[in-house]
């Protein structure tokens, strides 16, 4: 399993956001990572190692301290990632905390999938996003 890389560190472009929520982090939270509600009812990053941890309420779209509040989209489009990965391909939650990944972990969730977008000349390759579908 390869880890999904961020294009730009610190910032998760919201393309389109059908549900979402912000709520403080309990840890630092960098942008991109998956994200799960822990116990005091805050942000924690999530990982694919138990079903616990891969219990992800959605992406964060910025990089936080802790204490910081910082939104994740559960539903929705973002753009910000450098994927590889072929159009449609699965996006999962990595086994490393705090990161997507190209395959399924220990005890992975798929988040959402890769979708192609237009924003330049046509005849180009078309952008990759992440479909988030949590």
């Amino acid at each position: 399993m390869a880890n999904i890389a961020v294009a730009t560190a610190g910032k998760i472009d919201v393309l389109e956001s059908i549900i979402q929520m912000t709520l403080p982090a309990a840890e630092a939270i960098v942008a991109g990572a998956p994200v799960r509600i822990e116990s005091a009812g805050k942000f924690t990053n999530g990982n694919g190692t138990s079903t616990t941890e891969n219990d992800v309420y959605g992406i964060a779209t910025k990089s936080v301290a802790a204490g910081e509040p910082v939104t994740a989209i559960r539903k929705g489009v973002l753009d910000g990632f450098t994927f590889s990965q072929a159009y449609n391909a699965l996006i999962y939650v990595s086994d490393t905390d705090g990161r997507l990944g190209d395959a399924a972990g220990t005890a992975s969730k798929v988040v959402g999938r890769v979708i192609p977008a237009w924003a330049v000349t046509l005849g180009t390759a078309a952008d990759k996003l992440l479909f988030v579908d949590l």
